[in-house]
């Protein structure tokens, strides 16, 4: 099972989740830790390099990759160890 970060308190639009692999596919599962310490899993619904859907809680959501203030995007799962991601939308 691999690893991932919630941001906040609750997911919505604007969370940023860091996903800790080099890369997801569909199917995978992903324990998402709260900053409270409390879990909940994931499934990954589809990846590539500029889309995450993923299944948590019942609820499926689209991500897209995360980019600061810097407008640098901190997201190439073919050679990192974590990449990060915004959530845009519930489905």
């Amino acid at each position: 099972m691999l690893s991932a970060y919630i941001n906040e308190k609750d997911i919505r639009t604007g969370t940023v989740i860091s996903v800790v692999a080099r890369s997801v596919a569909p199917g995978e599962i992903l324990a998402l830790e709260y900053p409270n310490k409390s879990r909940v899993s994931g499934k990954v619904i589809s990846a590539s390099h500029n889309e995450l859907e993923m299944e948590i809680n019942s609820e499926a959501w689209r991500l897209r990759p995360h980019a600061p203030s810097d407008s640098t995007i901190h997201n190439d799962l073919s050679d990192k160890d974590a990449s990060f991601w915004t959530v845009q939308a519930k489905l």
